[in-house]
């Protein structure tokens, strides 16, 4: 029920609100008081109330006086009539404010209760805001127009190592210095002007190392003013660090497949050089004769060496991997260079893993990796004053980890080339010092085997390379060569051993051709599959020695035909190629399941090859 005092006037609704609403919900203030208890009507002022007071005590005093000259009833009568009424007046005045003093109790408890209520949410949400705050791994810093820290969570206080203070604000970038320090307040100020910023700076992380910052300043709007501005900072040095790394595999693996074009072209003259300077030494030659194809065959091995290694720097798949022991590998490769390192007056440390740490890898990669490695300390510790060492450690970091590391005492390596040292053909050495491609296959050997391989150095204090392998069985991949199959085999001419040659390279055909006839064997070369099989269509051979990369039809398109029209023979083909490590060539040689030889191959190891095919036919025959 509403008062409905003759003297009242109306009061608007109200709203409650609080400064939370954002972040805890809004508060409805209509649902405040009860039964309707939002006082809509007021009795006058007090002053109102006494002015009419006066007049009424005024006109019952001329009414009192007017009774007491009057004698008649009827007058007296209505004068008591009125004074009852101004005495109506005055209880119905009381009542009415005795109940809206009630009212307004009741309001003011309503809206004493609905402050609490949004005094509470605006807690919660301020609690649940710094929580939030907290939460987050990234930095974040209020900061004022003085750059001073005006709030900051706890991954702020970390990135300067700082705990919380009373003591005056500090700045929000005394983590920075230098030019980092410039840039940040540039674009501080420019986030005062209204600007959202983004920026990344180089710092000094709290365990001294250094780092990225990739920064975010955002104005804060009050009412039209930027009285603050939101900094939130995240440290993304690792994921430049793995930026960096993706970008070297990308290009090394460009880089491999230049390489995997360059050798197969060298392998292949290389091969020619190699066969005449073998056919000429099954010769009887002057001495000076034999030494300088001896020097040339040399020499041309040399280069299959380089290639060789060229190719395992591009190889495109895992050869056959087991549980190795990482310091046997590493007694083992040290042997092989102890003696030198002895007369170079270096000492070796070997601190090896008392557990004997294993690691699921093919044996061979990784003690040419170790031994690139050794033979870079070594180098780098030519021509240094004082004591030479190297330390080669062995650890195991966790259940699938384990480390090799190998650290010297030159004079390091500067920061501005640390980045590119695995970079192939890079080399700090004097021409012809280096190749440039150690460290190159070592990064290779690694990244193949699902492993890590960095490098410390600080100039003046030696270097440390670490790598990082899995004991994880699981990640191998495991290629197991088929097994030689046994066929019936066919003689050449007066039982001569037949065989049929395919290669593109006309010098080759004829060094081969050359030793095979000098050998006492049958053989005729064509230059391709078109002709290798337009031959077998009128005679058989023992053995079919064909390359794989050819023009025209390749040995891959020449093994299809040899199994659709001549099944009998594909087990009598060995393959030969300048490089094996192509994806596409290890794909071939790995599902063909016969035997291969890399060029420039060994005129020796030839015949032996094909023999033990040959053979291997007669007894199956």
């Amino acid at each position: 029920m509403r008062c409905a005092h003759p003297t009242a006037r109306a009061i608007p609704r109200r709203r409650a609100s609080t400064g939370a609403d954002s972040l805890a919900g809004k508060h409805n203030a209509d649902n405040l008081g009860r039964g309707g208890g939002v006082l809509e009507m007021m009795p006058l002022s007090r002053s109102a109330r006494v002015l009419v007071s006066i007049a009424v005590v005024l006109l019952g005093a001329v009414v009192l006086l007017y009774a007491f000259r009057e004698t008649r009833l009827p007058t007296r009568l209505i004068v008591g009539v009125a004074l009852a009424l101004i005495a109506a007046w005055f209880v119905y005045s009381l009542w009415v404010d005795r109940r809206y003093a009630r009212l307004l109790e009741d309001e003011v408890a309503n809206q004493t209760r609905s402050l609490m209520s949004s005094l509470s949410a605006t807690a919660s949400a301020e609690r649940n805001l710094r929580l939030l705050m907290e939460a987050v791994p990234d930095a974040i810093t209020v900061v004022d127009r003085d750059g001073h820290v005006l709030d900051e969570n706890s991954s702020g206080r970390a990135l300067v190592n700082t705990a919380p203070s009373p003591e005056p604000p500090r700045s929000a970038f005394g983590w920075l210095a230098g030019t980092a320090m410039r840039i940040a307040r540039e674009n501080l100020g420019a986030a005062f002007d209204g600007e959202l910023r983004r920026f990344e700076v180089p710092y000094r992380r709290p365990d001294g190392g250094e780092g990225t910052a990739h920064v975010l300043l955002a104005p804060v709007r009050e009412g039209g003013r930027i009285p603050k501005v939101l900094a939130l900072v995240r440290d993304i040095t690792e994921q430049r660090r793995a930026q960096t790394q993706l970008q070297q595999a990308e290009k090394l693996a460009a880089m491999g497949q230049l390489v995997s074009g360059v050798a197969h072209e060298i392998n292949n003259p290389a091969a020619i050089i190699s066969g005449f300077a073998q056919t000429l030494l099954l010769d009887q030659l002057a001495p000076e004769q034999r030494e300088t194809v001896q020097m040339m065959y040399d020499e041309a091995t040399r280069i299959g060496r380089i290639t060789s290694n060229l190719l395992a720097f591009a190889r495109a798949g895992s050869k056959e991997r087991t549980l190795v022991d990482l310091n046997e590998i590493v007694r083992r490769t040290f042997a092989l260079r102890s003696y030198h390192l002895t007369t170079l007056n270096i000492t070796v440390n070997l601190e090896l893993d008392d557990a004997n740490p294993k690691a699921w890898a093919n044996s061979s990669e990784v003690q040419q990796m170790l031994l690139n490695l050794l033979i870079n300390a070594e180098q780098a510790l030519t021509g240094v004053a004082g004591r030479r060492v190297i330390t080669i450690r062995t650890l195991t970091t966790s259940e699938q980890q384990i480390q090799l590391q190998v650290a010297d005492t030159g004079p390091g390596i500067p920061r501005d080339i640390q980045e590119k040292i695995f970079d192939p053909f890079f080399t700090t050495k004097p021409e012809g010092a280096g190749t440039g491609l150690g460290l190159s296959i070592c990064y290779g050997i690694v990244h193949d085997h699902g492993g890590r391989i960095s490098v410390h150095s600080v100039p003046g204090h030696g270097a440390t390379f670490t790598v990082d392998l899995t004991r994880d069985a699981r990640s191998r991949h495991r290629i197991t060569p088929a097994p030689l199959s046994v066929i019936a085999a066919a003689r050449g001419p007066d039982g001569k051993l037949s065989v049929l040659l395919v290669d593109d390279e006309e010098g080759l055909r004829r060094a081969v051709l050359g030793f095979l006839k000098r050998r006492g064997m049958y053989a005729i070369a064509v230059e391709d599959g078109g002709d290798a099989l337009r031959v077998l269509r009128r005679e058989r051979f023992d053995v079919i020695v064909s390359d794989v990369r050819m023009p025209g039809m390749s040995g891959g398109e020449f093994l299809e035909r040899l199994r659709r029209e001549h099944p009998a023979m594909v087990n009598r083909l060995i393959f030969t190629t300048g490089d094996a490590f192509a994806a596409d060539t290890a794909t071939l040689l790995r599902d063909a399941g016969v035997p291969s030889l890399v060029k420039p191959y060994d005129f020796a190891q030839l015949e032996i090859l094909l023999h033990e095919v040959a053979e291997a036919a007669r007894t199956s025959a």
